[in-house]
């Protein structure tokens, strides 16, 4: 099984060769990753322990920020981050509390060596995924002891398929910190026992941004007092559903984040609301009192925007990727997001649907009735209370794991 492992792997690396002359976001994949000798030899790293995490994007980059916190507020640990996507490079490289980071090379043992030789680490955490067999294998050789944290289980993974090799993998981590009990419970299934239900990160951190939260006055401005919706994260898809909404109900106050932040998608939306729209970099500029949608053509303002709505929809659910609906939550909004079945995956979206206080639609006219029932109810919806009730996930894996640190 490893040499077809191992093929794969080899594959991979030529198709995102490949896709590299295509793509520009492919392109940065394997440009970081062919860059990764050459940071270890322009950046003086030390030869001192260091504290490894490896996360997959951008959502895995948020849920171990909080630890990330702890760890350095309580300790004065060294911290190396690896990454996946090209998407979550910015903002690890702008994060003040990472000491060093770089992408992570393609899972073969000779790339993987290179990586611990390098790094140096004390501990290796793992967020949520990103199980790869030599990251872990070489983690095991040297002894080093290896975390998982925030991560979920399905039945449906390949890890409980009955295939060896992979759930082998899991057997060489020496602890879960899992979000939920089905999780270890099917941990268990495959005979791992060192596992603990700790609840997820996130909640932590979209606590902590709605206290830091900002405020904007050119949004102040915008909304003058109005009845608003904030469309978070939206795709083509999304707006495709809303559009027909938007366009019969000009009473109301709209400020659309797109998933995408280019001038093609600020163009798309220009063109469906015609003279309706205003960029929020244009705000000071021009007149926006026959407007009532505001683009955000920016990034890193949609999590403390939520603050400003009346209603929240979340986008992604179309495209199968639901964005982060805690970030909405955390401000106490009613949740409308569009009809998928890999929603169930989240399992803010079971418990919050289960309350009554998230939606998902799948038509214009679904959408419709849904935003007339929630502007009209006038009730505190405690979206944010479900947020209260699930956070300290953060101190109870830094309190478990601490004794790997000493």
């Amino acid at each position: 099984m490893i040499n077809i492992y191992n093929s794969i792997i080899f594959f991979s690396t030529i198709i995102i060769r490949i896709g590299s002359l295509f793509s520009n976001k492919t392109n940065k994949l394997y440009l970081g990753r062919k860059n990764i000798k050459n940071y270890f030899r322009n950046n003086n790293i030390d030869k001192d322990k260091k504290i490894w995490i490896h996360v997959s994007s951008v959502g895995e980059f948020e849920q171990v920020k909080p630890l990330i916190q702890q760890i350095k507020t309580k300790s004065n640990h060294r911290i190396f981050v690896t990454f996946f996507s090209p998407s979550v490079e910015k903002s690890i490289s702008e994060y003040s509390q990472i000491d060093f980071s770089c992408y992570l090379p393609e899972d073969s043992s000779k790339n993987i060596k290179m990586m611990y030789e390098n790094i140096n680490p004390k501990i290796l955490i793992i967020v949520k995924y990103e199980f790869w067999h030599h990251l872990i294998k070489e983690g095991v050789n040297k002894n080093i002891p290896i975390i998982s944290i925030s991560s979920v289980f399905r039945k449906n993974q390949i890890y409980f398929k009955g295939v060896t090799f992979f759930s082998e993998i899991l057997k060489n981590i020496n602890q879960f910190y899992v979000q939920n009990n089905e999780s270890k419970l099917l941990l268990k299934t495959i005979h791992i026992t060192k596992c603990e239900v700790v609840g997820d990160t996130r909640f932590d951190r979209v606590f902590k941004v709605s206290q830091e939260a900002k405020k904007f006055l050119r949004i102040n401005k915008f909304l003058n007092n109005n009845k608003t919706i904030i469309i978070g994260s939206s795709w083509k898809s999304d707006i495709h559903l809303i559009k027909e909404y938007i366009n019969k109900h000009n009473s109301l106050k709209y400020i659309i984040a797109p998933h995408n932040i280019n001038e093609n998608e600020y163009a798309y939306i220009e063109k469906l609301f015609l003279n309706k729209t205003i960029r929020y970099s244009l705000i000071k500029e021009k007149d926006i009192s026959n407007k009532n949608i505001l683009i955000i053509d920016n990034i890193g303002m949609l999590s403390s925007i939520y603050r400003y709505g009346d209603i929240a929809y979340i986008g992604g659910a179309f495209e199968g990727a639901l964005h982060n609906i805690l970030e909405a939550a955390v401000f106490d909004l009613p949740i409308i997001y569009g009809e998928h079945t890999n929603n169930k995956k989240f399992n803010e979206v079971k418990d919050l649907e289960k309350l009554n206080l998230s939606f998902s639609v799948n038509s214009s006219k679904e959408f419709e009735k849904k935003i007339y029932k929630l502007l009209n109810n006038n009730k505190e919806y405690g979206t944010r209370n479900y947020i209260l009730n699930n956070i300290g996930a953060t101190s109870k894996i830094y309190k478990s794991m601490n004794k790997y640190l000493k």
